[in-house]
C-alpha cells in the first residue's frame, strides 16, 4: 500500500462517535452521558495531538500532565495512536511506541500499546506485521484496540453484519471481540436497552467476549447512573460473571497506576457488592471467590487482561 494512501486513511477523524448515534436511530441519551463520552474522546485526541507534535519523546508526558489522573490513561491511548501513525508513515531507525513504553510512557504502556490497535484500525491496516515482534501480552493489549476500532468505525460491518476480520483465527478472535465489546458501549450510547440487542445477534460463541468489554468499558469509562448498570446486569444473564469479571480487570488497572474512578466505585458495588479496591486485591488471588449475585463463573471463558495485569498467576492463553 503506498504511503500517501496509508496517510489519508490514517486522517479519517473516526476515533470515537459524533454522529453516530443518529445514524443508529439512538435519539435518546442523556445529556451526561454524552458529555462523559465526548470527555473520553476529547482526551484522547489530545493525547494524539501530543504525540505527533513533537519528535522528542520526553516531551510528551509533560504535555499531559495537566489531564487529571482519572481521564490520563484514555490520552496515552492517543499517544499510542499518533506515534503508531508516526512509525507507520515516517518509519525511524527506532520503533517510537517501543521507544516510548521502555522510556518516559512505561507506567502506561498498556493503554500506549491499546493506542495501538486503535490506529491500526482506522484504516483498517493489517495487523499482523506490527505485532510479529511483540511478546503474547502486549499482543492481546493492540488486538483488543484493534477490535475496538473496528466496531466504532466500521460498525456496519461488524456490530451490524456481524463480520470478524478474516487474517485473525484462534484466541485472537475472543480478544478482538472483548475490544469491540468495548466499542458497543460508545456507539450503542451506553444505553441498557440497546446494548443487549446489539450483543443478542451474535452467536452465542461471541456473546461471552462481548460482555466481557461491556463489564470492562462500563466500569472504567462510565458515565452513567447507578440503575443503568443494574439493568445491564440484568441483561447480562448467562453472562454475568464475564460481565462483572470485566469490571474486576477495569478495577486492577486503575489500581495499577494509582487512578481513581467513582464510576470504577460504582460499578463494582454493583457487580461484586464491594469497592473497586477491594475486588482489586481479590483478582489478585481468587477471583471465582467473589460474590456475583448469582452470576455462574465459567472456567471455560478467559479475559485476556488477566494474563496481562497478573502474568505470573495466569498461564499463557491457548
Amino acid at each position: 500500500m503506498k504511503q500517501d494512501s496509508v496517510q489519508t486513511r490514517l486522517n479519517d477523524d473516526k476515533t470515537l462517535p459524533v454522529n453516530i448515534w443518529a445514524e443508529r436511530g439512538i435519539a435518546a441519551i442523556s445529556p451526561s452521558v454524552q458529555h462523559r463520552l465526548r470527555q473520553i474522546r476529547g482526551t484522547l485526541i489530545q493525547g494524539l495531538q501530543a504525540a505527533i507534535a513533537d519528535d522528542e519523546l520526553e516531551a510528551i508526558v509533560p504535555k499531559l500532565n495537566s489531564i487529571e489522573d482519572e481521564l490520563r490513561g484514555f490520552a496515552f491511548e492517543g499517544v499510542g495512536m499518533g506515534l503508531t501513525q508516526r512509525d507507520l508513515v515516517a518509519p525511524s531507525k527506532q520503533n517510537r511506541v517501543e521507544a516510548f513504553v521502555a522510556g518516559p510512557g512505561a507506567a502506561y504502556e498498556h493503554f500506549v500499546y491499546v493506542g495501538v490497535g486503535l490506529m491500526l484500525g482506522k484504516a483498517p491496516l493489517p495487523v499482523e506485521p506490527y505485532i510479529s515482534q511483540l511478546n503474547p501480552a502486549k499482543v492481546w493489549l493492540v488486538i483488543d484496540g484493534y477490535g475496538f476500532q473496528h466496531g466504532l468505525s466500521h460498525w456496519q460491518k461488524y456490530l451490524d453484519d456481524l463480520a470478524m476480520p478474516e487474517h485473525l483465527s484462534g484466541y485472537a478472535c475472543r480478544v478482538f471481540d472483548q475490544g469491540m465489546g468495548r466499542s458497543i458501549w460508545f456507539v450503542d450510547g451506553a444505553d441498557a436497552t440497546r446494548i443487549p440487542q446489539t450483543i443478542g445477534a451474535f452467536a452465542p460463541t461471541r456473546q461471552a467476549d462481548l460482555w466481557g468489554g461491556i463489564g470492562f468499558v462500563c466500569t472504567y469509562s462510565g458515565g452513567v447512573e447507578r440503575a443503568t448498570l443494574e439493568a445491564l446486569k440484568t441483561a447480562a444473564g448467562p453472562y454475568q460473571f464475564q460481565l462483572a469479571q470485566g469490571a474486576a480487570f477495569a478495577a486492577k488497572s486503575r489500581q495499577r497506576i494509582g487512578s481513581y474512578s467513582a464510576y470504577t466505585e460504582q460499578a463494582c458495588e454493583v457487580f461484586w457488592g464491594m469497592g473497586a479496591a477491594a475486588v482489586a486485591e481479590n483478582l489478585d488471588t481468587s477471583p471465582q471467590s467473589l460474590q456475583t449475585n448469582g452470576a455462574t463463573p465459567s472456567h471455560e471463558w478467559q479475559h485476556y487482561r488477566a494474563h496481562v495485569v497478573m502474568p505470573r498467576r495466569i498461564a499463557s492463553p491457548a
